[in-house]
C-alpha cells in the first residue's frame, strides 16, 4: 500500500514524521508531497505522485494566506482543485483542527467543510472531537475513526531533574508556570500576561517559543513591559532545549482561545508534567479525570483555586508511562493502517457497482 501524506510539514511538526516512521514499520510505504505548484496544486502534484491514497492532514497549506490580491483565488480554487485531484485517488483526513486557526470562522470554514464531506475517512483524536465533527459539518458518524494523538516526547531527550534545568536555562527558583510553543493569537497568551499583571498569580509566568511573525512578537514583548513574574523567551525551540523547559516547570498551561487537538498538551502529559487548561476546550483528549489534569472555567475565574491545587502535584515522568504506551506511535499506526485498508475496500466496493 502507497500513501501520499500532504503537506510535507515535518519541519514543524513532528507529528507526520513519526506517524510515517511507524507505518513504514507496519509494511505502509509513505511519501510526502513535499512540492507546491501554482493554480491546481494538489492536481498537478497528484498526476506526478501517483499513490493509492491520499492522506491529507492540513488542507490551508493549499490556499496560503499572503496577504496579496492572491489570496481570494488561493482559497476559492481548494474545492475545485480537492475534487479534480481525488477522482482516482481516494483521500482520507486527519482532523487536527477544526478549521484553520487566526482566521475568521465564515472563510475558515468553507474549505474545511469541503474537505472534510468528500473525505472517504476521516480520523479524530478524542470521542468529543469526532462529536464535533458531527454537528458543525453534518459528517456521518460512519465515517469517522478515533485514533489517539500520539506520544511526541519520544523526539525529546529524557528529562534531567529541576534543579538543573533551572540551572541550565538561568531560571529562577520557586513555582513556573509554562507556556510553550507557537506564540499565536490563538493561544491566548496575551490574556495569561493580562492576569499576571492583574492578579500576581503564586507562581512565575514563564513563554517560551516561537512567534508567528515580527509584529505579533513586538505584541508580546510590549505586553509583558515592566513585569518581574514573567519571563519571556522568543525563539525557535529545538527539542534539546524543549527538554530542559519541560524538566524545569512545575505546571504546563494552556489558554488557547480556540483548539481542537493540542499535541503540546499531549506531550505535556507524556513528559508527567500537571497542566491547566480550560474547561471550555472539551475536544483536547488527556484521558480525564486525572489528578495532573486540572481545569479552570475563566482566568478570573476559579483559575487561582486550580493553580494552587496543581502546584500541589508534582511532575513525574515515570508515573505518566501508562499514557506513553496509550498514546504509542505502533498503536497509532496499527489504527491508522486499519483505516486505510477500509478506505481503499470501500473505494474498491464502489468500483464494482
Amino acid at each position: 500500500m502507497n500513501v501520499l501524506f500532504a503537506p510535507d510539514w515535518r519541519q514543524g511538526v513532528p507529528y507526520q514524521s513519526l506517524l510515517a516512521e511507524a507505518l513504514t514499520a507496519a509494511g505502509v510505504r509513505v511519501d510526502f508531497l513535499s512540492d507546491y505548484k501554482r493554480v491546481l496544486p494538489l492536481t498537478r502534484l497528484l498526476k506526478q505522485h501517483p499513490a493509492d491514497l491520499l492522506h491529507l492532514h492540513w488542507p490551508e497549506a493549499y490556499y496560503p494566506r499572503k496577504r496579496d490580491w492572491w489570496d481570494g483565488f488561493r482559497r476559492a480554487r481548494f474545492v475545485p482543485d480537492l475534487t479534480l485531484a481525488t477522482r482516482h485517488t481516494p483521500f482520507v483526513l486527519t482532523a487536527h483542527n477544526l478549521m484553520e486557526h487566526n482566521e475568521r470562522p465564515i472563510f475558515a470554514h468553507t474549505n474545511y467543510a469541503a474537505a472534510y464531506r468528500q473525505a472517504r475517512l476521516v480520523f479524530a483524536h478524542s470521542a468529543v472531537a469526532a462529536g464535533e465533527l458531527i454537528r458543525i459539518y453534518g459528517i456521518s458518524e460512519s465515517k469517522i475513526r478515533i485514533i489517539p494523538h500520539g506520544d511526541l516526547s519520544v523526539t525529546l531527550p529524557p528529562p534531567i531533574t529541576q534543579a538543573e534545568a533551572r540551572a541550565r536555562l538561568g531560571l529562577p527558583e520557586g513555582p513556573l508556570c509554562l507556556m510553550f510553543g507557537a506564540v499565536e493569537p490563538y493561544k491566548g497568551q496575551e490574556d495569561v500576561i493580562a492576569h499576571w499583571r492583574r492578579a500576581h498569580p503564586k507562581a512565575r509566568l514563564v513563554i517560551v517559543g516561537k512567534p508567528r511573525d515580527a509584529e505579533y512578537a513586538a505584541v508580546i514583548q510590549d505586553a509583558v513591559q515592566n513585569l518581574p513574574n514573567v519571563i519571556l523567551r522568543l525563539g525557535w525551540l529545538a527539542d534539546p532545549d524543549l527538554a530542559l523547559y519541560l524538566s524545569a516547570a512545575d505546571v504546563a498551561l494552556f489558554n488557547y482561545r480556540t483548539i481542537f487537538t493540542s499535541g503540546a498538551a499531549s506531550l505535556a502529559r507524556s513528559w508527567g508534567l500537571p497542566l491547566l487548561i480550560p474547561a471550555r476546550l472539551t475536544t483536547v483528549d488527556l484521558a480525564e479525570p486525572n489528578p495532573r489534569v486540572a481545569r479552570f472555567d475563566r482566568l478570573d475565574g476559579n483559575f487561582a483555586e486550580r493553580l494552587t491545587t496543581i502546584l500541589e502535584t508534582r511532575p513525574d515522568y515515570a508515573g505518566a508511562a501508562p499514557w506513553r504506551a496509550q498514546w504509542a506511535w505502533s498503536r497509532v499506526a496499527e489504527l491508522t493502517a486499519a483505516g486505510y485498508r477500509e478506505a481503499l475496500d470501500a473505494g474498491a466496493l464502489r468500483t464494482k457497482h
